[in-house]
């Protein structure tokens, strides 16, 4: 009887067993099935890495590159107006420019500055190639000092967007200001305080590593000697050169400088523009507002032309000029069957003056020397001797003169 009772005990408990097995068994893999589903849940609601599209890669190269280092054109990002779409620029002329690859130094669309009635920035397309001194040409009151103002955040845009060094501002304009020096209107300084001093005031404010460029700043303006003087005896152009020396204890990539050779003699002109050529050595980008032609042509590798607000022209001054016309004195025995000659030549010349000793031609916008060779060869070819034969280009003033509509007028 109790063997009996013990082996049907023995074969409940196998029963049991086997019955709590299989529970636990199928808890496990309930167990397992669901931190599998977990997890797989947890890796799809993870933010997924966005592939950079063209845009994104070039503004993440613009703002994160040093000026040497290439990053592509930054698309410009929101501003006052609101607009945050992204549009891609056609490009400009100053494409060409060497540099332009690495992207644009001041970009701007559609901006535009009202004071009332007056529109003195009118939807402004602007490019500035990194690495150049590039010149923001106009006559007084063109708008070139409030378009300075307003890229800087001094003045809020009433529409388009714009980007310094690839950094949108306003958006971000202390990151994009970190990187640029600037000069807006005459530099002002404490005159009580010596040039020294009132940089010392500055470096406090941009912060750590900004004073101990204070001494190669001023030696590199030429004011080392006179750098303890007191600022009211400076010259306007000491002045000048001080202002200069205040934007560099940032060691800025960009230098913007609103009328940086006003109240200059030549000799202080020649000093500021060899500073700024020096400056375009180094890799740094001089953006300069001017109405002084012969400067900037001079100074400048590419200038945009600004006339009532707006941008007429821009571009490489090699290639704005050369797209004027050129004019061709020649100096020959028989001016009248010289004259003759290239009228008959159809396309050769725009207009033929003929002088006692010569004929003067106007060539057509854009022509090239081989159409002053082939002149030359036409005359001498028909036995017209050839005295003398001068090209001269069209100067930037003239050229200017010939697409601005207002300097020098009175309104």
């Amino acid at each position: 009887m109790g063997s009996a009772y013990s082996a049907a005990i023995l074969a409940a408990s196998r029963h049991h067993f086997r019955f709590f097995g299989l529970i636990l068994i199928v808890v496990v893999l309930a167990g397992i099935v669901y931190l599998a589903v977990r997890l797989a849940a947890r890796r799809d609601t993870r933010p997924k890495a966005r592939r950079p599209t063209g845009t994104d890669a070039d503004r993440r190269a613009a703002s994160i590159g040093s000026v040497r280092s290439p990053s592509g054109p930054a698309v410009a990002a929101a501003a006052a107006s609101g607009d945050r779409t992204p549009r891609e620029p056609s490009r400009p002329p100053v494409a060409r420019l060497a540099g332009a690859h690495n992207g644009w130094a001041v970009e701007t669309h559609g901006l535009t500055k009202r004071f009332g009635p007056n529109v003195a920035v009118d939807d402004v397309q602007l490019f500035v190639p990194r690495g150049c001194a590039f010149g923001y040409l106009g006559p007084n009151g063109a708008g070139k000092t409030t378009l300075i103002r307003t890229l800087l955040g001094l003045t809020k845009a009433d529409a388009g967007s714009m980007s310094l060094l690839g950094v949108p501002v306003p958006s971000q304009r202390s990151r994009a200001l970190a990187r640029v020096g600037a000069i807006v209107d005459e530099p002002r300084f404490h005159s009580h305080l010596t040039g020294r001093e009132n940089l010392r005031l500055l470096a406090a404010a941009r912060g750590p590593g900004a004073d101990g460029r204070i001494a190669p700043s001023l030696e590199r303006v030429g004011l080392g000697e006179r750098a303890d003087d007191k600022v009211a005896s400076y010259s306007m152009g000491m002045r000048q050169r001080l202002g200069v020396a205040a934007c560099l204890l940032g060691d800025p990539e960009l230098l913007i400088l609103d009328e940086p050779m006003n109240g200059l003699d030549p000799a202080g002109m020649r000093e500021m523009r060899m500073m700024i050529q020096s400056f375009v050595e180094e890799g740094r980008t001089v953006l300069l507002s001017s109405h002084l032609l012969d400067e900037v042509e001079r100074t400048c590798d590419a200038v945009a032309i600004v006339d009532r607000g707006k941008v007429i022209r821009q571009g490489s001054i090699h290639d704005l000029v050369q797209g004027a016309s050129a004019v061709v004195e020649v100096d020959c025995a028989d001016p009248s069957r010289a004259t003759q000659l290239i009228g008959e030549a159809e396309g050769l010349a725009a207009a033929i003056a003929t002088r006692n000793d010569g004929i003067t031609l106007t060539l057509h916008p854009g022509a090239t020397r081989d159409t002053v060779a082939e002149i030359n060869r036409r005359l001498v070819e028909a036995s017209v001797a050839v005295y003398r034969l001068q090209e001269s280009r069209t100067s930037l003033e003239e050229w200017f003169l010939s697409v601005t509509s207002r300097l020098g007028e009175h309104e």
